[in-house]
């Protein structure tokens, strides 16, 4: 069921991908906005984040399985009435905190619920994948079918449905709730030199990830004239090979080098999409999801072996607080170099920074 309601809110974080930037956009809020709203998203993401995975080893999983659910519904319900920067930033806020009590807790409920580690959070992130795939591929159809305000209201029917869901899940009893073993927890000097290693690295790559990520490519593919229905299509069948690669490649090949292959090959495909055009520029876009399926095996490898088991919830956290903050930075920083330089400034950025994540990677695991 965890995995069900993760492909029930991926689905939804499909059609948001696609369709707010498309709609921000058609009311005529400019790039530089429409970044600083969407940088909002990873911190806002990563706080409440952070704070649920921290309460849920106390308090237990399945609380926040139905706060995503209900949260679900506000933040469409927000979008749904959104015209102005603000609105869609409050929007963003109800959607990170969604998403948050959501990744707080589905790689830990599954850790202490499977035997294969590493595989069973791959198959976390391909359903993700697959579903998020498939929200985009729909988007574009569903914006010319029922407009954007008709696509936020299907949105909000799926966000109901997760509700009944989650209340069927097992719930666990947990240890009362103590302020001080939450803060031990969260106390970052007590984590040791690898952890702390990779919680710099997971900045570089969110850093990098943020030049290309949210409204970069939905914006980036309208520019070089796809419409949306095309731009909907290509994105999903982007995520649909990212699913399918991490699905096909977990575990078979060996972590240090697949991080390294796969994160040269990132940032041959960024620098290329930095200078592509039209048809081109579609093509690479769709390809980019076979370098983030890899990619993808190989930060769940991460995970699983950094994360300590009894505090799952909040080590991942911690590590990914890094990458979100990272993100944030990058989200916003985008929209401002797009609009000096056009979309070969993020690109660039993005390829060159990566390097540092995956070659630090590389050594420290052979340490």
């Amino acid at each position: 069921m965890v995995i069900f309601i993760q492909v029930l809110s991926s689905f939804v974080g499909g059609v948001f991908g696609v369709a707010l930037p498309l709609m921000m956009d058609a009311r005529n809020i400019d790039i530089a906005t429409i970044g600083l709203v969407f940088a909002a998203l990873p911190m806002i993401f990563q706080l409440g984040r952070i704070f649920f995975a921290t309460v849920s080893e106390f308090w237990g999983r399945k609380l926040f399985f139905v706060l995503n659910g209900f949260l679900g519904v506000v933040s469409s319900a927000i979008y749904y009435l959104a015209h102005t920067p603000l609105e869609f930033l409050f929007g963003k806020v109800m959607e990170g905190t969604k998403d948050g009590s959501l990744w707080a807790v589905n790689r830990a409920f599954l850790l202490e619920k499977s035997e294969g580690k590493w595989r069973i959070l791959v198959h976390l992130r391909t359903a993700a994948y697959v579903a998020y795939a498939g929200g985009s591929l729909l988007a574009g159809f569903f914006i010319v079918w029922f407009l954007f305000e008709g696509t936020l209201m299907l949105c909000a029917l799926v966000g109901i449905s997760v509700v009944p869901v989650a209340l069927l899940l097992v719930g666990q009893r947990r240890e009362r709730f103590s302020v001080a073993k939450a803060l031990y927890r969260l106390d970052f000097r007590r984590k040791g030199k690898v952890f702390k290693l990779f919680l710099v690295l997971f900045f570089a790559m969110g850093l990098s990830f943020g030049f290309r990520s949210g409204y970069v490519f939905p914006l980036f593919l309208s520019e070089n004239g796809f419409n949306a229905e095309i731009v909907g299509v290509l994105l999903g069948l982007q995520v649909l090979l990212a699913g399918l690669f991490s699905y096909f490649f977990a575990k078979r090949f060996e972590l240090r080098r697949l991080i390294l292959v796969s994160g040269f090959i990132y940032s041959i495909v960024l620098v290329l999409l930095g200078f592509s055009s039209a048809v081109f520029a579609g093509f690479l876009v769709v390809v980019y999801g076979v370098v983030e399926g890899l990619l993808s095996v190989g930060q769940e490898g991460i995970l699983s072996r950094i994360a300590s088991e009894g505090s799952y919830g909040t080590d991942i956290g911690l590590l990914m607080m890094g990458l979100h903050g990272g993100n944030a930075l990058s989200l916003a920083l985008a929209g401002f170099l797009i609009e000096m330089w056009g979309f070969l400034a993020p690109f660039l950025m993005s390829a060159l920074i990566f390097v540092l994540f995956y070659v630090g990677s590389y050594f420290i695991l052979k340490e």
